[in-house]
């Protein structure tokens, strides 16, 4: 067989695999979020009106109930207005220095129809949010006997909202009044696998064989409370990886990618992660035995990254030459490089601070912790004293402020207002698999574990 009919022979059986897998997960999940007992959150019927059109609950609620094998969730393909002949559709791009009191007085509506949409619209959405670029789809009723339709007048039936690049808003009149939904734009999901053995670093290693640097950083955090990636993984370790690419279609420049299986072995030990979603929507990586590998703090405050100065009774510092305490842990990073809060909690000082810190970012998380992010160039956007920051949320930037003799960030955790180490302290695991789910985990982690033993190395 030559070798042109070999390669593509071997390319048919790889796509052939990676459908019969993608078509296993899906049934697998299909079944399991039938068979949930939430299904009544669901089971409210749609009331129809006279244009045929679905009136929808104020709550979230999906469309239909396909299910996709990448992430437990039901999809919405596509508006639920589009495609209705009785309604005529606009579709408009927002101009600079417009509103939506301004597009309804173009359309035409009366003061009553205006406030009444206006005050539904601004439960849910700013009035002064609209931004130039951003996409409106109006829906109106023609045809309906009434004074305005004898005019030439149209009543507006719904109305959609171009939210980000995930989410569209949407306003529909029915016989119950103006209700609201949010629903996920369409995506391409594709399933992909990875494989590589390291020669320098997880990081570098994983850019060789192509991998994002975004996944590196995801089976950093995963592994994070397993094993220290910074000194413990050398040359000959291995990974695997199943992982999921979502884009839309003119914008595969801002996939975003998910591990939802990793395999790591470091020094002949085997670690094992299965991404599961208890909840639609809410998921995470538990090991084989079902065992969360969060932990209520994350183990770093910056996405994967170097240590360059570790917790330490005694350190010569660089600038005042002299030894002293070193009660945190500097990563080192470049200039702007984001910093998350490493768990949910308050904001207590936000601004510089003396005594060398500079910019400085200091959170209370319960009656027992804190931590302090130090040298920062800058806080986030809304960033400030007595704001409440989720995990992992964004709140300030990499820089040198203070005294320092470069861009890095100094993290410190107190315990009971006293200083602990952040490397050498263990955190609880957040929760197990309830008896209830094991069957279905241990029916997708099989199905995951048979698709990374069957990756090759790179």
């Amino acid at each position: 067989m030559s070798l042109l009919r070999r390669t593509v022979r071997t390319r048919a059986i790889a796509a052939e695999k990676k459908a019969d897998f993608r078509f296993r997960i899906s049934s697998l999940l299909a079944i399991f979020w039938l068979a949930m007992p939430i299904a009544p959150l669901w089971a409210s019927p749609l009331e129809n009106h006279s244009s045929g059109a679905p009136v929808m609950e104020e709550r979230v609620k999906p469309e239909n109930k396909s299910v996709t094998w990448e992430g437990l969730r039901p999809q919405t393909e596509s508006s639920p207005l589009a495609g209705l002949s009785t309604l005529r559709h606009v579709k408009h791009r927002v101009r600079p220095g417009e509103s939506l009191v301004r597009l309804f007085f173009r359309f035409g509506l009366k003061l009553q129809e205006r406030e009444l949409w206006l005050g539904a619209i601004q439960r849910h959405h700013p009035m002064k949010a609209l931004h130039p670029g951003q996409e409106l789809d109006f829906y109106f009723e023609k045809g309906v006997p009434s004074p305005d339709a004898a005019k030439g007048k149209e009543t507006l039936k719904a109305l959609e909202i171009e939210f980000n690049e995930d989410w569209i808003l949407t306003w529909e009149k029915g016989s119950q009044g103006i209700v609201f939904s949010k629903r996920e734009k369409p995506s391409d999901v594709e399933l992909k696998t990875a494989a590589g053995v390291v020669e320098t670093s997880l990081a570098e290693d994983g850019s060789r064989i192509g991998l994002q640097a975004g996944l590196v950083s995801q089976l950093a955090d995963i592994f994070s409370w397993e094993i220290d990636l910074h000194k413990d993984i050398r040359p000959g370790d291995t990974f695997k990886l199943v992982y999921e690419q979502k884009s839309r279609k003119g914008k595969e420049h801002n996939s975003s990618f998910r591990v939802l299986a990793a395999e790591l072995v470091n020094a002949g030990q085997k670690f094992f992660a299965i991404y599961f979603e208890k909840e639609q929507g809410k998921g995470g990586y538990y090991d084989l035995d079902g065992r969360s590998l969060a932990r209520a703090f994350l183990r770093f405050p910056l996405e994967f990254t170097s240590i360059s100065s570790r917790y330490s009774h005694s350190r010569f510092h660089p600038i005042l030459k002299v030894d002293r305490p070193h009660n945190g842990v500097d990563f080192s990073a470049k200039r702007g490089t984001p910093v998350r809060a490493v768990a949910e909690g308050k904001i207590l000082y936000a601004g510089w601070r003396k005594g060398g810190y500079g910019r400085m970012i200091e959170i209370q998380h319960d009656s027992v912790y804190t931590t302090r992010y130090a040298h920062l160039q800058g806080l986030a956007r809304g960033i400030g004293r007595g704001l409440s920051v989720q995990k992992g949320q964004i709140i300030g930037y990499v820089g040198s402020t203070g005294r320092s003799t470069g861009a890095h960030l100094h993290f410190e955790l107190y315990r009971d207002q006293e200083y602990v180490d952040p490397l050498n302290f263990e955190y609880p695991a957040e929760d197990r698999i309830e008896p209830r789910l094991r069957r279905v985990f241990d029916n997708a982690k099989q199905l995951f574990l048979t698709e990374l033993a069957a990756t090759p190395h790179s």
